[in-house]
Formats: structure tokens, C-alpha cells, sequence
């Protein structure tokens, strides 16, 4: 196995109340045959259908890609996810690495810190002392980040809480958990309770200066052409996606469901130039900002699972 170290996820192993016995995650760590390898942590899921992260996580590789070729790296690292049967799999373990739920929980207090500004960069300012080393995580946060706003706002993922989206001490911000894509978000009595275009929280502006800051202008330059290097591949997208209808995913069932990428990736609007989908795109990212209901979201899931 690749004994490289990468950001990639943590996902807690205890028991869910709400899971059965066959259902708890199991934590194992794999020696690598190497001596001068690092072993291999990961996580063993029976009652899952990871058919869906895999998909989501070789997409966002894809995508990485096509931004590298484009002199754009994002840093994204995406972790390792394989379904290894009918609701088995294996799950990578990113080292170094936490929620954005308990490090809120850790530096702001309970579900009100959902509202504070400051946990995120406390964090960062923590693991990383020196003025060069915070500068440098600033930097990866910022690319990081840019990257996952794109890539989830392209593919629709859903569900998107502060226990879905983690952190690394080096700066990496990642998404975990893809149990929904295409646009299929949540609701609860009615009512949508993702209504953000992607996650983007006044925490993570405050990392970047807020608003108006030169580092702020340059994370929305960033997202602009990462969504730009998207869309003139969009049809190569949708084909990947195409290519899985016959698998049996639940959410990938029609070609009807493939109609989100079409939509966000402007192919039913050809005509929108660069310089209009720069426009668009920075319109989401502050209507994502000024979505206060994603704070309200983080909050009662912390106090859900205090």
C-alpha cells in the first residue's frame, strides 16, 4: 500500500446510538512491510453503501487533476475509499486531523460557538506558532478550501455538516461522508435544511481576513477559476456519471439525476462566458456566507451529539 501520509478523514469510530452492532465502525491499522513506511490507518464500515464515496472521492480526483494541468494546485489529497462488498469497505483515516464540530466545540464552547468567528484560526495558530508556518496554513486553507466549494457545489453534495467537514493541523480543509450528491439534500418537515450553494461559514471568511481583505479577494480569484476549469470539461463529467447509471446507486439511478452537473456547469446556458460564470460563481460564495441557516444546522448538530 501507498505508505505516503495524506489529508484524509477521521471519522470517529465509537457507536452511533442509532447504529446496530453489525454497524460500528472498527478502526484497524495495517503494518506496513516497509520499516522506513508509515503504516497504514483505516476504517472497516459494514452497513454502508460506499459505492456512492468512492464514486464522489475518484471524481474530485479528476478534478484535481484537471486543475493541476491548468498550473492550479489545490492541495486536496483526496482520501482513500474502497467498497469491498455490498455495504463493506475500507475507509483511509486522515492523521492530524479533526472535525469542524469538535474543533468549534474545543475553542468556542457548545452549540453557540457555531456563531463565533474565531475557532478555525485559533486552531491553525495553535498547531502552527511560527509567523512562516500560520502563513503557510493560511495558504493551504485557502486553496483547500476553494477547491471543496467548487468541487461540492458541482457535484451536489449534500448533508453538509460541521461532523462532515474536517480540518487538518497543516491547513488542509476536506469534505467527508458523500451519502449524498446530485442536488439530493435533506429536508426536514418540509422544509430544506441545506439551503447554502456550498459550505462557506463566517469562520472559515475570518481564516482568510473577512471580507475585503486581499487574501479574501484572492480565495474568490481562486474559486472563479477552478469553476471556469470545470465547466470547459463538463461533458467529460457528465459521461463519467453516465457511465455508473447502471450500477444501481440510489442516487444515480436516471439520466434525469445527471441533470444537476448539467445545470451547474452551465450546459444548458453554453452561451455564459468565462467572465459571466466568475460572476455567478462569486454571487454563490456570498450568498454561501450570508446563508445563516448552515451555522444554524452546525449548531444544533453539536448540541445533538453532546
Amino acid at each position: 500500500p501507498d505508505s505516503s501520509p495524506s489529508p484524509s478523514p477521521s471519522p470517529s469510530p465509537s457507536p452511533s446510538p442509532s447504529r446496530g452492532p453489525e454497524q460500528v465502525p472498527l478502526w484497524l491499522v495495517f503494518e506496513n512491510w516497509d520499516p522506513q513506511g508509515e503504516d497504514l490507518y483505516v476504517i472497516f464500515k459494514c452497513g454502508d453503501d460506499l459505492r456512492q464515496d468512492q464514486l464522489t472521492l475518484q471524481i474530485i480526483r479528476i478534478m484535481e487533476r484537471k486543475w493541476e494541468r491548468e498550473g492550479l494546485d489545490l492541495r486536496l489529497s483526496p482520501y482513500g475509499c474502497v467498497a469491498t462488498g455490498h455495504d463493506l469497505g475500507f475507509i483511509e483515516v486522515v492523521l492530524n486531523s479533526d472535525t469542524t464540530a469538535n474543533i468549534t466545540k474545543r475553542y468556542a464552547g457548545g452549540a453557540g460557538g457555531a456563531f463565533s468567528k474565531a475557532p478555525m484560526l485559533q486552531f491553525l495558530r495553535e498547531h502552527n506558532p511560527g509567523e512562516a508556518q500560520c502563513r503557510e496554513a493560511v495558504e493551504t486553507f485557502l486553496l483547500s478550501l476553494a477547491g471543496y466549494c467548487v468541487a461540492t457545489f458541482v457535484i451536489g453534495i449534500g448533508d453538509r455538516h460541521n461532523d462532515n467537514v474536517m480540518l487538518s493541523k497543516q491547513g488542509h480543509l476536506f469534505h467527508i461522508d458523500f451519502g449524498h450528491f446530485l442536488g439530493n439534500f435533506k429536508s426536514k418537515f418540509g422544509f430544506k435544511r441545506e439551503r447554502a450553494p456550498f459550505v462557506f461559514t463566517p469562520d472559515f471568511a475570518y481564516v482568510l481576513g473577512d471580507k475585503g481583505s486581499e487574501t479574501f479577494d484572492r480565495f474568490v480569484r481562486v474559486c472563479c477559476r477552478a469553476y471556469n476549469v470545470l465547466r470547459r470539461c463538463s461533458h467529460e463529467f457528465i459521461t463519467l456519471f453516465s457511465l455508473m447509471l447502471s450500477t444501481g446507486i440510489p442516487e444515480l439511478r436516471t439520466a434525469e439525476d445527471i441533470d444537476w452537473l448539467r445545470d451547474k456547469t452551465g450546459v444548458y446556458g453554453t452561451e455564459m462566458s468565462e467572465d459571466d460564470a466568475s460572476e455567478f460563481f462569486e454571487k454563490q460564495i456570498y450568498v454561501a456566507l450570508h446563508t445563516k441557516t448552515t451555522q444554524l444546522n452546525n449548531a444544533v448538530h453539536i448540541l445533538a451529539h453532546s
